[in-house]
């Protein structure tokens, strides 16, 4: 049996966390043992930890206090000078004890079970000391554009010279896997593309678990909605754009209500944009929702604004329960999750008046809201369980024979 290691940064409600439980729920349990390292120990917040799978173990790196302490530099960092020291000083301690905590972690696992044949960095975040780690093989996760998320030049050489210490770098879709081969040449050969895994019986299951309502969330899910689910930041997810279009199409006749699920750092930004545009009895905000799908379930459709993206998981979990999903084009994801407008209707980013067209169109076309649906379920197996399942196994089986 095979000895992996996969380390990630938290168990806090996220997409990428909810693809990290998938992903430990799909790897070959016969042929590999699993340890699963965690950086913060978030530990009210650690949504995803009684998801984990019972044969992998779990070790945490930082304690909840080191963690809350830098935060509170963090946040006072831009009004005050020794604060902004002060947090330059916590995360250099915070990096070496976790390299240090990982080095550690990584012998008590060789000293019960032997080599450690592959070590996943699945959130990329021992870049920073993976060359220092003493392991067989090095994987590495790309959840996110590598240019939208570094910007700086500097920045995106240096994340390269970083990912050369690795034996495998893993994509999550081809425009991604396209433009790091783009920035990176000397990759070429190591980069892999392996699309999330979604387990869609389980998100069917859960799309019709009404457990968790109150009696307010029965009154709203029985109203006719649109529903965006995302982290509320003004940044990446671009509400200003949405809210707009919305504002738009509700002047001009449109009758559904807007949900949005999720929390950020700018809810009061988004909540101020709302008001603004006189659209509080229109938008609902849902908050945060360890179960989405329900809300999915009983939309009329889809709606994601995103500037850029890594994946678009929520696209993929919508079509998986046959919903029409209204998506910008942006980079990278949803275009290729939509199939370049084929299995759902694609907007340029920023483009308001396109959204607030796209939306009035639906407004009474029941007939393309379910040929679109039935083309989104169609597409969305290219995303199941078990597809992604074997492709994975495939690729830590051939991780492991180039090392032998």
């Amino acid at each position: 049996m095979y000895n992996i290691v996969l380390r990630s940064g938290s168990l806090r409600m996220g997409g990428l966390e909810r693809v990290l439980i998938d992903t430990l729920n799909i790897i070959d349990k016969e042929k590999y043992r699993m340890t699963l390292i965690i950086e913060d120990d978030c530990e009210e917040e650690n949504i995803f930890q009684q998801d984990i799978p019972k044969n992998v173990e779990l070790y945490f790196i930082k304690p909840k206090s080191m963690i809350d302490k830098t935060h509170s530099y963090r946040v006072k960092r831009k009004r005050c000078l020794l604060s902004k020291v002060m947090y330059n000083y916590h995360m250099f301690l915070e990096h070496r004890f976790t390299y240090k905590k990982t080095v550690q972690i990584l012998e008590e696992i060789k000293s019960s079970y032997g080599e450690i044949d592959l070590f996943i960095d699945y959130d990329w975040g021992a870049t920073r000391y993976i060359q220092k780690l003493n392991v067989k093989n090095k994987v590495v996760w790309i959840h996110n554009s590598i240019k939208n998320l570094m910007k700086k030049n500097s920045k995106i050489r240096r994340f390269g010279r970083r990912l050369k210490k690795y034996d495998c770098i893993v994509n999550i879709c081809d425009e991604m896997r396209e433009e790091t081969e783009g920035l990176y040449p000397f990759l070429k050969g190591k980069v892999k593309r392996v699309y999330n895994p979604l387990d869609y019986n389980k998100i069917e299951k859960l799309s019709l678990d009404e457990s968790k309502l109150s009696d307010k969330d029965k009154q709203l899910i029985k109203e006719r909605y649109i529903l965006a689910v995302s982290r509320l930041d003004t940044v990446q997810k671009d509400y200003e754009t949405l809210l707009k279009a919305f504002k738009g199409a509700i002047e001009n006749g449109f009758s559904k209500k807007l949900y949005i699920l999720g929390d950020g750092p700018n809810k009061d930004d988004i909540m101020n944009m709302v008001t603004e545009f006189n659209l509080k009895d229109k938008v609902v905000f849902l908050g945060r929702r360890k179960n989405p799908y329900i809300w999915m379930k009983n939309c009329t459709f889809f709606v994601h604004s995103s500037k850029y993206e890594g994946f678009g998981l929520v696209l993929a979990e919508a079509m998986g329960l046959g919903k029409t999903v209204v998506s910008s084009s942006c980079s990278v994801g949803p275009k290729e999750i939509l199939e370049f407008g084929k299995s759902g209707i694609l907007f340029d980013v920023g483009d308001c008046k396109k959204l607030e067209e796209i939306l009035l169109n639906l407004e009474n076309n029941q007939n393309l809201i379910e040929q679109l649906g039935e083309d989104a379920k169609v597409r969305s197996k290219e995303f199941a369980f078990e597809n992604i399942g074997e492709r994975l196994n495939e690729l830590f089986n051939h991780a492991l024979k180039e090392r032998k």
